[in-house]
């Protein structure tokens, strides 16, 4: 393995995991390789910089106090354990939200009147069953105005929204049948 400075190290002991030992972002799914697997705990453990955050990730806690360093806007030293960022901030970010939902309201959106008026019409108009069909081949294609794209393929299934499926088995799909491409094209995902 060669080493390069400045950059992490791509190790393929952890191949099967799908994930490298990264301690910039520390989430559950590398919690539960940690606990499965001793040596990726081992190489996580050696790319996190201070053990107290490292105890309380592998404790599944969501902050640990980081005493030598305190945040320079609010002066607080509890640090969340998945991005090291000041835990105070972050309340402070979404205290508004916080308050509401305490209190069983939901958190206000960002979305303003006419964008959800606009969705709302464009829901009715699929429930009411509008659709813009297109044939490809032997490919039915009915693209709603919700932005959902359903695909008849050549063998009777049929897929209720694309969109959902992996970005690669859509490539492989169009390897399969090229004109799936211009089916595509038209729906203007391209």
């Amino acid at each position: 393995m060669i080493e390069r400075p400045g950059r992490p190290q791509h190790d393929p002991r952890f191949l099967l995991h799908h994930r490298q030992p990264r301690a910039n972002k520390l989430d559950a799914q590398q919690r539960r390789i940690c606990h499965a697997d001793p040596a990726f705990s081992v190489a996580l453990e050696r790319r996190v910089n201070d053990p107290r955050r490292f105890a309380a990730f592998l404790a599944g806690v969501p902050s640990y106090i980081r005493l030598g360093d305190s945040c320079g806007r609010c002066g607080g030293f509890r640090r969340r354990v998945r991005d090291r960022s000041c835990y105070t901030c972050h309340l402070n970010r979404g205290r508004e939200n916080f308050e509401r939902m305490k209190t069983g309201l939901s958190p206000r959106t960002s979305r303003n009147l006419d964008s959800h008026l606009d969705l709302l019409a464009r829901q009715k108009a699929e429930k009411d069953g509008e659709f813009i069909a297109g044939e490809f081949g032997q490919l039915k294609l009915k693209r709603f105005p919700t932005g959902r794209l359903e695909v008849t393929f050549p063998d009777g299934f049929v897929d209720p929204d694309l969109s959902k499926r992996e970005g690669h088995d859509v490539w492989r799909l169009m390897e399969m049948l090229p004109e799936l491409r211009e089916a595509l094209v038209w729906a203007g995902w391209f």
